[in-house]
């Protein structure tokens, strides 16, 4: 019998990214380039959830994306990250130790929410561990919802091309369509 990877226990990736330098979940830049940068502007920040050590925020500063904010639970992968960070070239990039299920505001340099909130398998990982009713997966959504302004959109890249995004309120209008394109889970934001 196959064993379940426990992909969303924060465990497992502290002790993955002690042996692990590098990896790019699902698609690279080059990859992701031509389906995200249309939503993506130069003057504003871009928050990417579930970062690991991916060096996606240095491939968007490179193509005049120059500010993102990147959050990862684990405080490992969060240090190696920031010593790989040239400041001097990347100074608006910044990396932060914390559970995207706790929330997200204290990340919104604008108080506005952000245009542009990006993640690459997280919302896969959660569902490993989630319960029947999609707790981690409603969490999560509503998290994304309350820093996204309207117009926004969350730029979910996923194994699953089933992947949705519920908000925990059946009240909440929350995301107003969503678009698949290949892997690439688009939801947006309501005006």
């Amino acid at each position: 019998m196959a064993k379940t990877v426990p992909f969303h226990l924060k465990e497992y990736w502290e002790d993955r990214f002690e042996k692990e330098e590098h990896f790019e979940w699902l698609a690279d830049w080059p990859i992701l380039k031509p389906l995200v940068e249309p939503y993506l502007h130069q003057d504003e920040p871009i928050l990417h959830i579930g970062c690991g050590n991916s060096t996606l925020a240095f491939d968007m500063a490179d193509s005049g994306y120059p500010h993102v904010i990147n959050v990862d639970y684990a405080p490992n992968v969060i240090e190696r990250m920031k010593q790989l960070t040239d400041v001097n070239r990347y100074p608006q990039i910044e990396w932060h130790a914390a559970n995207c299920l706790d929330g997200l505001a204290r990340f919104d340099p604008t108080s506005q929410g952000f245009s542009v909130v990006i993640d690459k398998s997280l919302c896969d990982c959660l569902a490993t561990g989630d319960t029947d009713d999609l707790a981690m997966q409603h969490q999560l959504s509503d998290h994304v919802l309350s820093v996204t302004r309207p117009n926004g959109v969350w730029l979910s890249i996923s194994y699953s091309s089933e992947r949705d995004h519920p908000p925990s309120d059946p009240k909440c209008t929350g995301w107003k369509s969503r678009n698949k394109t290949s892997d690439i889970l688009l939801s947006l934001y309501p005006a």
